[in-house]
């Protein structure tokens, strides 16, 4: 059995490992160590970038899937016709994914960890949208179309003198066809 948040988080994992992981040299800085499907759950200090993406967010409550016209989804400047005559409708299937850069090991600056972190941060947006998702089809005959995302955060929450961590957030949504 398949699901189309199930399948979608699977593409986002694969194109994120194959991107910042198997394509990139493991003494970049923005190397992620850890790229899951999930809650991060390893330890912090022997890793630097972990990512975990997730559909819904367990911090927020309120970011759920629905229909496109909802109230309460976020605006991505796209309009659609929430249903058609005969069948057929479009939902926001949302989630999270999780940036934790822990910048313990390399004894960098503060300037050389924010480098690093935003860095990380905007491969990450990028890879997201950029994620192929069009041949996904599930077991219900739900398509997925295409991800955006819409919100992100990114905050400095550790450091001196030359341990510097950040944590983020993208806010993600995709855009699914269900009959």
């Amino acid at each position: 059995m398949t699901q189309i948040v199930n399948m979608v988080l699977d593409a986002l994992v694969a194109n994120v490992k194959l991107n910042m992981q198997t394509n990139i040299s493991k003494t970049d800085l923005t190397y992620a160590d850890v790229v899951k499907k999930g809650l991060l759950q390893t330890n912090k200090t022997k890793k630097n970038i972990q990512i975990g993406i997730t559909g819904g967010d367990h911090e927020d409550p309120n970011i759920t899937d629905g229909i496109v016209d909802l109230d309460g989804m976020p605006n991505v400047a796209i309009k659609f016709a929430a249903r058609e005559v005969g069948g057929g409708q479009l939902w926001w299937r949302r989630g999270v994914a999780k940036l934790e850069a822990f910048f313990v090991r390399e004894k960098l600056t503060e300037e050389q960890a924010h480098i690093a972190g935003y860095e990380a941060l905007g491969r990450l947006m990028s890879l997201i949208e950029e994620t192929s998702l069009a041949q996904l089809v599930d077991d219900y005959d739900e398509r997925a179309i295409k991800c955006y995302c819409y919100g992100n955060t990114m905050f400095e929450s550790g450091g001196p003198p030359n341990t510097y961590i950040f944590r983020g957030k993208i806010l993600w949504q995709c855009l699914t066809e269900r009959p």
